[in-house]
């Protein structure tokens, strides 16, 4: 288990992947080009707390590993009441959702494209009416999907404030390597978070 705050409040959680390199010139977009004979990055898979900005769920996996077949192990991270989840479309399958369910959590997805309806009162088929009705935009305003920015905004954080690149070779260490990078960051988080303000407008 990470260290990190716990508070009383239902959680917002939202949660996305991000790759790091380990060794090489290895791309996160390597995986579009088929997995080479050297591991040159990892995913990391992370659940980000929406009220106070804490990573609370941390998975690491080889390249080989879909999003969604880490989602249950993210969410057995978490402690306390989780009232929402935002994930993207690459978690909308039937063992996703069924997590979601067992811990009493709305899950917001985008449903793939060419979705087609499940059953009549499955969340999916319900999101994909309302969507119809609503559009994506606003359907995504009023599910509140769109904070889902500030797991892209700790995966930027984990690589800004403490690098893109591991230092260890053995996956196991790499492991460690990305959980003591996470509590470092969730210490830092803790101090307090920058406050950026608007100071002028760009001329036309």
């Amino acid at each position: 288990m990470i260290p990190c705050r716990i508070h009383d409040e239902p959680l917002h959680v939202v949660i996305d992947s991000t790759g790091l390199k380990v060794y090489g010139e290895g791309e996160w977009k390597v995986r579009q080009h088929g997995v080479s004979k050297r591991r040159t990055w990892i995913k990391v898979h992370l659940a980000v707390d929406t009220k106070i900005l804490d990573i609370i769920g941390v998975e690491v996996t080889t390249p080989e590993w879909a999003d969604d077949e880490v989602f249950e192990g993210l969410l057995n991270q978490i402690e306390g009441t989780i009232e929402q989840i935002d994930v993207d479309g690459a978690y909308d399958t039937h063992a996703v959702y069924e997590a979601a369910s067992q811990r009493g959590a709305r899950l917001i997805v985008p449903p793939r494209e060419n979705a087609v309806p499940w059953d009549d009162d499955h969340p999916r088929t319900k999101a994909l009416v309302a969507i119809a009705e609503q559009g994506m935009k606003e359907w995504k305003n009023s599910t509140g999907y769109y904070q889902r920015s500030l797991a892209e905004n700790a995966m930027y954080r984990l690589k800004q404030l403490l690098g893109d690149r591991l230092a260890s070779r053995l996956f196991e260490t790499q492991v460690t390597e990305v959980h003591d990078r996470i509590a470092a960051m969730n210490i830092m988080t803790a101090l307090g978070m920058p406050i950026s303000d608007q100071v002028g407008t760009a001329a036309p």
